[in-house]
């Protein structure tokens, strides 16, 4: 089946463990991909780390990894927002994939009209309603997201979404995944309309209950993520947008 949904991989050049471990994920799930080369926060001088965090002060605490990673999904955005393709496909290097990834990407016609942007990853609990089935992948759906959540290592973006994310004004930026996902504090995230592929297609390592993290993070994030949702509920209940349910991952 061909790929159509181009996927775009965001990896730092001295990263190549890295790329070799998505070389060979993707390649096992026949995914072609375009690599970003990605900002590496901590090789930037501390004039350019100061004068970002000037410009964006909405994030008075920016880890010189976060604007990294910023600068990273940006370039993504970019690609995205100056090609022919009405989606792409956004990943970060340090993720696990399902087998039916691949699948997904063949088509864009089973993503619901009017979406922004579509989460792939398993993270945080989310409110999620709208279900419907993905057409061609075992009891996959893709629901609208009712909640804010974290995590963006794995998304199908719009490319009228991706134009509007680059011109964004800089004092609206905040770590990727804050600005893409939490609309109670990015009011660009209050834009998005988003939803969520239940089960998730992708998982960030050290997520998943057993990994043994070899690709720890290039951020140092302030705290431990918090616990995996892989196969902690029946992928099959119903979802109800009064309570939070968890994400699971599916290989």
């Amino acid at each position: 089946m061909r790929q159509v949904l181009k996927a775009y991989l965001i990896n730092l050049d001295r990263s190549a463990d890295r790329l070799a471990h998505m070389q060979a994920a993707f390649a096992s799930a026949g995914i072609t991909f375009q690599r970003v080369a990605a900002i590496d926060g901590a090789a930037l001088e501390t004039d350019a780390l100061n004068a970002f965090c000037q410009e964006a002060p909405r994030h008075v605490d920016w880890l010189p990894g976060e604007i990294g990673c910023f600068l990273s999904h940006l370039e993504a955005w970019r690609s995205i927002a100056d090609s022919s393709d009405a989606f792409g496909a956004i990943f970060e290097d340090d993720i696990h994939v399902s087998q039916e990834l691949g699948q997904l990407l063949a088509s864009p016609d089973w993503i619901p009209l009017g979406a922004d942007i579509v989460r792939l990853e398993a993270y945080r609990p989310m409110r999620l309603s709208d279900g419907r089935a993905i057409p061609g992948l075992t009891d996959r759906k893709v629901y609208r997201a009712l909640s804010g959540t974290s995590g963006a290592a794995a998304y199908i973006l719009a490319k009228h979404a991706a134009a509007r994310l680059c011109d964004a004004a800089p004092e609206l930026r905040m770590p990727a995944d804050l600005f893409l996902f939490k609309p109670k504090v990015s009011p660009m995230a209050k834009q998005l309309s988003c939803y969520q592929v239940v089960p998730a297609l992708c998982v960030q390592e050290g997520v998943v209950p057993g990994d043994t993290v070899t690709l720890d993070s290039l951020i140092k994030p302030r705290s431990i993520r918090g616990r995996s949702y892989r196969d902690s509920i029946n992928p099959l209940l119903r979802i109800w947008p009064i309570r939070r349910y968890p994400v699971p991952f599916r290989p």
